[in-house]
């Protein structure tokens, strides 16, 4: 206990717990998530009700919540999906997130247009309804770039904690670029060197190489499932891919 108690603090000191830090980096769960989700969605409602005494002198708060409910309250599941564990590769690549934006726009925009339909109200043009979508969507492309800065420039100094010190806390470690993530109870942690060279660290100590992005501490693999394509299951619920080259690292494992 007392091992693992030093690599959690060591976890912890490395990322400097504070309330920001946590808000860019950790999923929102329970009260804290239905709080955030609700306070967004009055928000969205907000912005949609001035916006329509400013250009009919009117507008009704039935209508601007349902508004803010399905062109407002996407962007904020996808910021906190952003946060997920599986999904920080995705965040990365320009394009998939430019896709993933485009295709939350469309699904959004079509299903307003589906509640107008059934009220006999379909009299907005697409172009001002992505215009309307706009301040949200670029709000929270900055949130998630800015979640990767803030990671980035807290990576700092670590060096001076051994990596190999903080082996019984981490449940597994992803390629970043020229960083690697460190994910340990949800919390991820940034470090510069390469997957390589953490393997090369970790690998004594009961890690294994599953694909070339992961490398997972093997006392947290629950299952191992999948005949083709494999996927490995952690404790927490999480599943990652399992590479057909790194497949026998797994042998006689659950």
């Amino acid at each position: 206990m007392g091992a693992a108690s030093g690599s959690l603090a060591a976890m912890a000191a490395l990322t400097q717990n504070s309330n920001l830090w946590r808000f860019f980096q950790e999923p929102l769960r329970g009260p804290g998530l239905v709080t955030s989700a609700v306070l967004v969605w009055l928000a969205g409602a907000i912005y949609c009700h001035g916006y329509e005494r400013l250009l009919t002198g009117g507008g009704e708060w039935g209508g601007s919540l349902t508004w803010s409910a399905i062109a407002v309250l996407p962007w904020f599941a996808l910021f906190e999906w952003s946060k997920q564990p599986g999904s920080n590769a995705s965040t990365r690549q320009p394009r998939i997130l430019l896709g993933l934006v485009v295709g939350i726009a469309a699904l959004s925009i079509l299903l307003e247009y589906a509640i107008n339909y059934c009220f006999g109200d379909v009299t907005d043009r697409v172009g001002l309804l992505v215009m309307r979508r706009l301040p949200a969507i670029a709000a929270t492309v900055m949130l998630i770039a800015l979640a990767r800065k803030t990671v980035l420039r807290r990576v700092a100094s670590s060096s001076e904690v051994a990596i190999a010190s903080l082996a019984e806390a981490i449940d597994f470690v992803a390629a970043a670029d020229n960083y690697v993530e460190l994910h340990s109870g949800g919390r991820v942690t940034m470090r510069r060197m390469t997957l390589a060279e953490a393997e090369r660290a970790l690998v004594g100590l009961g890690f294994v190489r599953i694909h070339r992005r992961y490398l997972v501490n093997g006392s947290r693999i629950a299952a191992v499932r999948g005949n083709g394509e494999k996927m490995v299951r952690l404790d927490d619920g999480s599943e990652l891919p399992v590479g057909r080259r790194f497949a026998p690292n797994l042998a006689g494992i659950a």
